[in-house]
């Protein structure tokens, strides 16, 4: 018996009975024309057949369902899907009742992922398949690939596991893992990475790191550079990330050792760098509770120039290697820290803290509308300077508080007089005292008045839709009596270093605490704000200028009555320009004295073109280029200027083309020449590899 139809719903005596069943209501099958079969148990569904299950949704040539068993047999042309998740096969057997399924010969994923196997067999939560292949997007010569006898695919969590697996690109796939985890949020080939080249220093080199996935979010491998000129470079590296209960620990680690028989020539004390040569780098946080959290930072360097010399994008950002252990607890109101800090490395100068144990209290009301902070701390401290020298050694009891009463006028005027003390007592004090105390008392305020004004301004070509203009000048106060008493019995370890910038007014906030200067000053600022209406986070900043200088009532030796004047401006008018300006300038003269600048324009993504500037009187005058264009989807073309004006040399000069090999593979090839005194070559010529994001 044969009934054609457009739309066959279940109303069929015995499918009826499946639609009533309490566990999945949402079900319906559907067909171009429908056939019982002679014992009356199932029927088939041809031409576009369509089941719905929930959330599953299987179709086909042909589906056959057993009313009685609740057993759907798809075959021609077959699909199911199920969210993202798509599922291509010759044949699926589908069991509504578990909804769980088999199919033979497949093809599955989600964008970009695929998958293909022998046989699958899944549920809701996982599908498993045998046999199987894996990549990012269809297979091809350039593709990372897994195979595996048994690949796991959990939806909930985005997860595979492959057991068996052989790991590599295209066909050639020579990494052998009994087990393979993966997350499909992070790019299948972020594990590999690959960077080639010849500079004169290094001779010809070549690269390349590999980070397997050992369990969730924990990736471990090795390193390994060959140099022509030095030798070969090898260690161990990984990385960690988990996330548990709102619980969050992550790390890495990056090592490397060589027998290097190249030039080393000296390191910064002027000593002869050894043959064997090596780093170790690991970088650690974690949340032990929601209040207690520790971080970890070491490097330890065999010379000061070994990161120089072979890793210069992990030297350059930062050049004096700090090696500390962290433990911070946050309560309601207060921060309780213990902070260790330690000197492993022979070639540099370090303040080590052996440890230090602060508890520090947040501002709380007194009543009365007084507001209170405090803090206290012990910390055993000691210098040993590199090369030789007397080591200085304090222990030191340190605490402090402040009362502030702050008293406005509704929206505009704000004045919070400032009442504070510090003692620290020294147990190793100089010369001829044993200990020495200090007694230090703060007396001051903070002022500041509040104005707008709004423009109605339109501007279409800049999106500007009005002008609200925040005017916000500040008069603070401070003196803190014979701050600098003690000097010669006081180690000078905490001591003041080479900063430009306004230091911190409050006593408690002050750092160099073994090297106060005198404390009686007047600090005049304003702040500019230039805002518009913006439909989506209601406001933004079009231009800001803030201006700032110190009026110093007491002087210590050799210093001016009047600060350098700061003045930092920042001007976004729009997402394709962007301008910023730091300047330094001595009043008394009209001296500059520092000016660093930054404009950046862009052009979506088909050019960028930023242009920096450095000048530090009688120090640095240096300025910086670098353009990128897009040619195609496939090219496009960076270059990148050094230039030192004080020396009249381009420091570097850089021209490279980047590719984009099948939106997997990130290829840049890079030609750089370098001028002046340095330990690298004056040319250098690049490859690197990298994995793009998805």
């Amino acid at each position: 018996m044969r009934c054609p139809s457009a739309i066959l719903l279940l109303f069929l005596p015995g499918v009826m009975l499946w639609a009533q069943e309490e566990r999945a209501p949402a079900s319906d099958l559907s067909a171009q024309t429908s056939a019982f079969e002679p014992d009356g148990n199932a029927v088939t569904f041809t031409g576009n057949a369509r089941l719905t299950d929930g959330r599953n949704l299987l179709q086909a040539d042909v589906i056959r369902y057993n009313y009685e068993t609740g057993v759907a047999s798809a075959r021609g042309n077959v699909r199911m899907t199920r969210g993202e998740d798509r599922l291509l096969a010759d044949s699926v057997e589908y069991f509504r009742e578990d909804r769980t399924f088999t199919a033979q010969n497949v093809r599955l994923g989600r964008y970009p992922y695929y998958v293909a196997g022998s046989e699958a067999r899944g549920n809701e939560a996982s599908i498993t398949v045998q046999d199987a292949s894996f990549s990012v997007g269809e297979p091809g010569p350039f593709q990372p690939m897994v195979t595996a006898a048994t690949l796991a695919y959990r939806s909930e969590d985005r997860w595979v596991d492959a057991d068996q697996a052989n790991l590599g690109i295209g066909s050639v796939r020579p990494l052998s893992l009994d087990r393979f985890s993966h997350s499909i949020d992070i790019p299948l080939i972020s594990y590999l990475s690959l960077n080639g080249g010849y500079r004169g220093s290094l001779g010809a080199y070549l690269e390349t790191a590999l980070h397997v996935p050992q369990t969730p979010g924990f990736k471990f491998g090795g390193t390994v550079g060959l140099y022509s000129a030095r030798g070969i470079m090898f260690g161990p590296s990984g990385f960690y990330a988990s996330e548990s209960g709102g619980l969050r620990v992550e790390g890495d680690l990056r090592s490397g050792y060589i027998n290097d028989h190249g030039n080393k020539l000296t390191d910064v004390l002027g000593d002869r760098v050894p043959e064997d040569r090596g780093f170790l780098q690991w970088r650690h946080a974690q949340d032990l509770t929601e209040q207690l959290n520790v971080s970890a930072q070491i490097n330890l360097w065999s010379d000061s120039e070994i990161l120089r010399d072979f890793k210069p994008r992990y030297f350059y950002p930062v050049q004096d290697p700090d090696n500390y252990v962290q433990a911070v607890h946050t309560g309601a109101n207060h921060h309780a820290t213990v902070f260790t800090r330690l000197q492993p490395n022979d070639f540099q100068n370090v303040e080590q803290r052996l440890p230090e144990v602060r508890l520090d209290l947040l501002p709380v009301g007194l009543g009365g509308g007084v507001f209170g902070r405090a803090g206290a701390g012990i910390a055993f401290l000691r210098e040993e300077p590199p090369g030789g020298g007397p080591v200085l050694r304090s222990d030191r009891l340190d605490a402090h508080v402040a009362l502030t009463r702050p008293v406005s006028e509704g929206d505009w005027f704000s004045f919070a007089p400032v009442l504070g003390g510090r003692v620290t007592h020294y147990a190793r004090a100089m010369g001829a005292r044993d200990d020495y105390t200090r007694w230090l008392g703060e007396i001051g305020f903070d002022s500041a008045i509040r104005s707008s004004a709004v423009f109605d301004y339109q501007n279409e070509t800049w999106k500007i839709d009005g002008i609200r203009h925040l005017l916000t000048p500040r008069l603070s106060y401070r003196l803190v009596p014979d701050a600098d008493q003690g000097r010669p019995f006081i180690p000078l370890i905490d001591r003041r270093s080479f900063n430009t910038y306004l230091p911190p007014l409050g006593l408690g906030d002050r750092r160099n605490l073994d090297d106060l200067p005198p404390t009686h000053l007047v600090r005049v600022g304003v702040d500019n704000t230039w805002q518009t209406r913006d439909p989506v986070y209601g406001s933004r900043d079009l231009l800001r200028l803030d201006l700032a200088l110190d009026f110093h009532l007491e002087r210590a030796a050799g210093q001016r009555r009047t600060s350098d004047l700061h003045a930092a401006l920042a001007l976004t008018p729009a997402p394709w320009l962007e301008f910023h300006l730091y300047q330094r300038v001595a009043p008394q003269d009209v001296t500059l004295e520092e000016l660093n600048l930054g404009l950046t324009l862009r052009d979506g993504e088909a050019w960028s073109l930023r242009f920096d500037s450095h000048f530090l009187r009688r120090e640095i005058d240096e300025y910086f280029a670098e353009y990128e264009m897009r040619m195609n989807e496939i090219y496009s073309a960076v270059a990148r200027l050094r230039y030192d004006s004080r020396t009249s040399r381009f420091n570097e000069q850089a021209l490279g083309l980047r590719q984009n090999l099948g939106n997997i593979w990130r290829i840049q090839y890079l030609l750089t020449m370098y001028d002046g005194p340095r330990r690298e070559s004056d040319f250098g010529f690049s490859v690197s590899v990298d994995a793009l994001g998805f």
